[in-house]
């Protein structure tokens, strides 16, 4: 039977499971150096360090788990036995099982914190800190395989109107749907950002320059279809769309961000709902 199934399914992950059995085996390990020097040395800050590094590597139950073990051990090698066995053992309980809850919460907290920090608010879609950490990640892999990368900037034409005309609530619901529209349209791995306002990127794997026009009118054709949230009124929205492709416009994430908001102001001022390529003409 294979033991690692169950932990698979609850969620733990193998990274997790790897550690799991990397702080048991130093918990044996430092159990038996204990042993080996017979009482010489005082090595609960060891035990410590395995239950905060638990703590912090793995999920709340498994970490107090970790905690309840090294409390066994420590007190099962010291050699106590009767009343002073159980004492100890209730009194290493609760000093290694506090320790391990306290530094648990903590870094909950601190992920939930660095979460929030990257994600916007109001759609749920990564925010511009996000796609300023992720944009020199992807490029790294493209340029080591030789592999094109599409930057799509995008804007929200006659947003101003719906915030003026129809309350900035509405104007809310509009850049959700958005949101939801370019989390459908895109591909698995390709992932939107909300770069501010009513502004969007979207990074696009293997994309070259054709392939990014068909995404991006294929975006406008969907939001064409659909419209919920202006349907009845006389606003008309549409995307104006500007696309850079790695590596001809652009070999660094600042150039590929810049070449793409030029391509982008290029269609606004063509006409709404116009797609452009970045060119040296576009920047002319």
């Amino acid at each position: 039977m294979n033991l690692t199934r169950p932990l698979l399914r609850s969620g733990i992950g193998v990274r997790r499971i790897v550690a799991l059995a990397v702080l048991l085996t130093a918990v044996a390990a430092v159990a038996y150096l204990e042993r080996w020097i017979g009482g010489e040395l005082d090595l609960r800050l060891l035990y410590f360090l395995i239950v905060l590094s638990g703590a912090i590597l793995l999920p709340r139950l498994v970490a107090l788990t970790v905690a309840a073990a090294v409390a066994v051990v420590s007190v099962g090698i010291s050699g106590a036995q009767g009343t002073s066995l159980i004492v100890n053992g209730l009194t290493h309980l609760l000093m290694y099982g506090y320790a391990a809850l306290l530094t648990n919460n903590w870094e909950t907290e601190r992920r939930r914190l660095m979460k929030m920090s990257r994600v916007d608010e109001l759609t749920g879609l990564p925010n511009l800190r996000a796609l300023q950490e992720q944009l020199p990640s992807r490029l790294g892999p493209a340029a080591r395989t030789g592999r094109r990368m599409a930057v799509m900037m995008m804007d929200v034409d006659g947003f101003k109107a719906v915030n003026d005309r129809l309350g900035h609530s509405v104007g809310n619901e509009l850049l959700k749907e958005v949101a939801n529209l370019l989390r459908f349209a895109v591909r698995v791995g390709d992932e939107p950002f909300r770069f501010g306002g009513d502004e969007f990127v979207l990074l696009l794997s293997d994309a070259d320059g054709a392939g990014a026009r068909v995404v991006a009118a294929r975006i406008q054709e969907i939001y064409n279809s659909m419209g919920q949230t202006l349907r009845g009124t006389d606003v008309e929205v549409s995307f104006s769309i500007g696309i850079a492709v790695f590596p001809e416009d652009g070999g660094t994430p600042e150039k590929l961000l810049q070449r793409a908001d030029e391509a982008l102001l290029r269609a606004k001022r063509t006409a709404t709902g116009t797609i452009t390529r970045y060119s040296s003409e576009t920047a002319a």
